[in-house]
């Protein structure tokens, strides 16, 4: 955990909850075999006025209890999830209860980022006003599971649209909480209507599957992956403007990837 990052974000902390399997030669281009865990990354904020904040909620067992949808996207994507994996299990463990959980902030609705939401039926949902559209209609490929989100919780949830220009050059989002402290970011390109975060007052920017690890930023995906992204065009475009970010020191963070986060860096 990182404490005392500054006056508004009192801390930031990383679980990990399940992961998915993959081989790098499958998914870019001039890779070598190497099979690869990656983590389904979850981001916990403290915000010193609106309390603890999750983006996203990581795999849960639900992920195999969706029929044969499940069947086929395990069996495509190998998961792993065990039940004390979970982002509830370890915020328990930690001492935090999901009544603590003031907001959940999804960045996009494929199945390992949204797998806890039932868990939190406390908690406010904000999700991109393109994500909750999406809700509705989603189809296969948007791999929209209805047993892990549906419009059953319509109540806790609030689609915000991305108009403004943000401290990111070429980024567009949105100013949650009017202060400053916590930046949605619009991320077009892998899964429709995804978001990522921006914190500025502790040179975080957490990506979400704009990319699968800050290491594959120059790695060109090969064409079945191509596929599987949204708008891969658009995935191209964001990877360019990510590019940018990090080479002025800000630290890019993403869902799978190996990146640490040190403060004051």
């Amino acid at each position: 955990m990182v404490t005392g990052t500054g006056n508004i974000i009192e801390s930031i902390d990383f679980y990990n909850c399940g992961f998915c399997s993959n081989n790098l030669s499958h998914m870019f281009k001039g890779a070598k075999p190497q099979k690869i865990d990656f983590q389904a990354r979850v981001l916990l904020i403290k915000h010193q006025i609106e309390g603890y904040i999750l983006v996203d909620t990581g795999y849960s067992t639900r992920v195999y209890e969706n029929g044969w949808i499940s069947k086929l996207y395990t069996s495509i994507t190998p998961t792993t999830v065990l039940a004390d994996q979970s982002i509830i299990r370890q915020l328990r463990a930690d001492g935090i209860e999901e009544t603590a959980i003031k907001t959940i902030i999804l960045s996009h609705l494929h199945p390992d980022h949204i797998g806890g939401v039932y868990d939190f039926p406390s908690s406010s949902i904000v999700m991109s006003l393109a994500s909750r559209t999406l809700m509705a209609s989603a189809k296969f490929k948007d791999l929209v599971f209805k047993n892990q989100i549906s419009e059953k919780i319509s109540t806790q949830i609030e689609g915000v649209e991305l108009m403004a220009e943000t401290p990111l050059d070429g980024f567009k989002g949105k100013d949650l909480y009017g202060d400053g402290s916590l930046w949605l970011i619009d991320l077009p390109g892998h899964a429709y209507g995804q978001l990522g975060i921006y914190l500025p007052e502790v040179n975080l920017f957490y990506v979400a599957d704009a990319v699968w690890g800050r290491e594959f930023l120059d790695n060109e995906m090969k064409r079945l992956p191509q596929k599987v992204q949204y708008d891969y065009s658009q995935y191209k475009g964001t990877i360019e403007k990510i590019k940018k970010v990090a080479m002025t020191g800000v630290q890019v963070i993403s869902t799978h990837g190996n990146e640490a986060y040190v403060y004051g860096q």
